[in-house]
């Protein structure tokens, strides 16, 4: 063969190939009822029972039905993840290990994530174990501006609801989340807006903020977390929150320009021996973990 048909032939599949990613990459695949794991290009919806069995990358948009629910399997068959850097809080929490986040699951959404549920039919995202515990599975993590998040329950978590970028029309309303070993909505890395949700049992803060940019968090309601509200940098309107047995109310850091305002407190009792753990690390409702 000439090295001009050659050529001809490599320019042909390279063109078969980039279509095939473009037509993926915009199509839509309904999935119901399944196992699943891995990357997927293209946009998802979802629908029924979906078991994540390692981390799962959705390379588009994905759409989660009302009454849909998402089960993590403790483990991760894809043996993938990264270490979290030392923080001075969390030095010497084993979840933050690479030993950790190669054998636990996460979703992450690189569009928009649309998970609206009804008071009727919420959406879960939950643990697949017979007996769920704190950081069964990592975190839900999305990054497409306009996402909604609203009646949706989150629970049993390392990292909760982790929106990451820009996503001033973003919005997390309506939902629960619960049981989280860190933070029940980590929102550092977004400006998404947080209104009405019932936030509970995290070991980290309900909601932590670090976002430069408006960002409204409001009429929330924050239980038994080590703390209610962190705001670590960043500007945010914290108003209107119930915050209710926690070891701090909400925490304004020197760096930033929150404003709180007709937040509601009730500390937690003075003695309280509240506790987050995984194995033998433990998070104490007031001061740091050894």
């Amino acid at each position: 063969m000439s090295k001009k048909r050659i050529a001809i032939a490599i320019c042909i599949l390279l063109f078969i190939a980039v279509g095939f990613i473009i037509f993926n990459f915009f199509s839509t695949t309904k999935i119901v009822n399944a196992k699943i794991s891995g990357r997927y290009f293209g946009n998802q919806i979802w629908g029924g029972e979906i078991i994540i069995t390692g981390d799962t990358e959705i390379l588009g948009n994905l759409t989660v039905l009302p009454g849909s629910v998402v089960k993590f399997v403790v483990g991760d068959d894809r043996r993938q993840g990264d270490e979290v850097e030392k923080d001075g809080f969390n030095d010497n929490d084993p979840t933050r290990l690479k030993s950790y986040t190669t054998t636990h699951a996460s979703l992450f959404v690189l569009r928009k994530l649309i998970a609206q549920g009804t008071k009727d039919k919420k959406i879960v995202f939950t643990s697949n174990a017979e007996k769920p515990y704190l950081a069964d599975w990592e975190a839900v993590v999305w990054q497409g501006n306009g996402s909604i998040i609203d009646n949706v329950i989150v629970e049993y978590t390392r990292n909760g609801l982790n929106p990451i970028d820009k996503q001033p029309n973003s919005v997390i309303q309506n939902s629960i989340s619960r049981h989280a070993m860190w933070g029940a909505i980590s929102a550092a890395n977004s400006n998404i807006k947080i209104v009405n949700n019932h936030l509970s049992d995290a070991g980290h803060e309900g909601i932590d903020l670090k976002f430069n940019g408006n960002q409204e968090v409001a009429n929330n309601i924050i239980e038994d977390c080590h703390t209610g509200i962190a705001s670590i940098a960043g500007s945010q309107l914290i108003e209107n929150n119930t915050i209710t047995n926690c070891g701090d109310g909400v925490y304004i850091d020197p760096k930033s320009n929150a404003k709180s305002i007709n937040n509601t407190f009730v500390s937690a009792p003075a003695g309280s021996v509240r506790e987050w753990r995984y194995g033998n690390y433990a998070i104490p409702i007031f001061g740091n973990p050894n």
